[in-house]
């Protein structure tokens, strides 16, 4: 597993600087009504502070998430409060238990990528296709390594922070901007990623009054046949790869892997 810790820390600023895409909700939503009309609720696998699973209970979806850092699900029972409809659970995502089938199981976020190692990738499909009903989906995002990004980093980036205002937000509380600035290490010989990033808080004035590291995160990148292959030795029939939220079709230039499989 990564060593990144989802701290208290980071659990305050993870909706500020990893806000909802356009179309996310939507896209699980479909499924997940898809599964409410067999009777069945949906399992959000790393669902962290309910960033998705929250807005599909709100709009009726009937859920359980799963989540290893009691920081971040502390944070979804917050937020979450007052709906009857969504449970949290605390759990590895390699090995839980909920005695339940279910009727979808979704890993947004590409959360699939912390798990580094190819044992630990195929005991976490295995424990969502046991949770899964005979006909069940399993829909997941992980990234598509971008290869000129990765030469870059390899290279003139190398050892370089570089802005990235995808994960900029400003502070509800002091009204600050936190600026992001990212550093990547890929070993492609493991397939494997480090980052860092780094915040630089802003004034009024627009000045930095403070500079914020947090803990190096690893992640593993993946080829389009390796899931593939990941997916039927655990069970699952691919139904649908998309190259992004809005359904397009993937190709090699796409921002990510949008997976739909099933259990027969």
């Amino acid at each position: 597993m990564s060593e990144f810790v989802y701290d208290e820390e980071v659990a305050a600023r993870y909706d500020l600087a990893v806000p909802l895409r356009r179309g996310e909700v939507d896209f699980y939503l479909e499924l997940a009504r898809e599964a409410e009309e067999r009777g069945l609720r949906t399992l959000e696998v790393a669902c962290g502070t309910g960033r998705v699973l929250i807005p599909l209970a709100q709009q009726g979806v009937r859920a359980v998430g799963v989540d290893n850092s009691a920081a971040m699900l502390a944070l979804a029972r917050d937020k979450g409060a007052g709906l009857k409809t969504v449970d949290w659970v605390e759990g590895d995502m390699r090995s839980f238990d909920l005695g339940e089938q279910f009727g979808l199981a979704i890993i947004p976020a590409g959360s699939f990528q912390l798990l580094l190692s190819t044992d630990d990738q195929l005991s976490c499909l295995r424990c969502i296709h046991r949770h899964l009903a005979p006909g069940g989906r399993f829909a997941f995002e992980v990234e598509n390594p971008n290869i000129t990004a990765m030469a870059e980093w390899l290279t003139t980036k190398r050892g370089t922070f570089q802005r990235n205002p995808e994960r900029d937000f400003v502070d509800p509380e002091t009204g600050h901007q936190w600026l992001a600035w990212d550093s990547v290490e890929y070993h492609p010989s493991t397939q494997r990623w480090v980052g860092v990033r780094m915040y630089e808080e802003l004034d009024e004035d627009g000045r930095v009054v403070q500079r914020s590291y947090l803990q190096p995160m690893k992640a593993r990148y993946f080829s389009r046949y390796e899931v593939e292959h990941l997916l039927a030795r655990c069970g699952f029939e691919p139904e649908a790869l998309y190259g992004d939220l809005s359904k397009a079709e993937y190709a090699g230039t796409s921002p990510e892997m949008l997976w739909v499989a099933h259990r027969p």
